[in-house]
């Protein structure tokens, strides 16, 4: 026997469960029929996504599931907590349209193609430098450091001339 992990008062057997009765989840039945443990909510994890919390983003402005009570969508969300940046400055990032190392027009909506926006950081520091196209972010993420970049310029003028 062993202690139930939430009240750590009462004994609980030591194969077949972690929680005593009174500290045990009570399963649920969601009206759609599946059965689920909260103490929070009323309905599965499915049917909150689609009913409940769905708006307009305060950044991207589309329609979608908001991330509890930010004002934004989940993948909104999921950039300013990543890269440590406010809602003003995810929309001013989202205002941007063209690389900012090779100027090629370049899109927030669209998936990874040629013209797709990537938001480029340091991984050491992990401060924002800019928005690339995804292009530019994979040569530049290859590049080791200046002597790196010096050596392939020459190698790359060799086999232009």
């Amino acid at each position: 026997m062993r202690k139930c992990r939430k009240c750590k008062i009462k004994e609980v057997p030591t194969k077949s469960r972690k929680y005593c009765d009174d500290c045990k989840l009570k399963p649920q039945i969601c009206e759609c029929g599946t059965e689920f443990t909260s103490k929070n909510h009323k309905f599965c994890k499915l049917c909150r996504n689609s009913k409940g919390n769905i708006g307009n983003c305060e950044v991207c402005d589309k329609t979608r599931h908001i991330y509890y009570n930010t004002g934004l969508c989940n993948t909104c969300y999921r950039f300013t907590h990543k890269y440590n940046i406010n809602k003003d400055q995810l929309k001013e990032f989202r205002k941007i349209d063209k690389c900012q190392l090779c100027g090629i027009d370049i899109s927030h909506n669209i998936g990874n193609g040629k013209g797709t926006a990537v938001i480029d950081h340091c991984h050491k520091t992990g401060k924002v430098r800019g928005i690339l196209c995804l292009n530019c972010n994979l040569i530049e993420g290859f590049i080791r450091d200046e002597d790196h970049l010096k050596s392939i310029y020459i190698n790359y003028k060799k086999w232009i001339s």
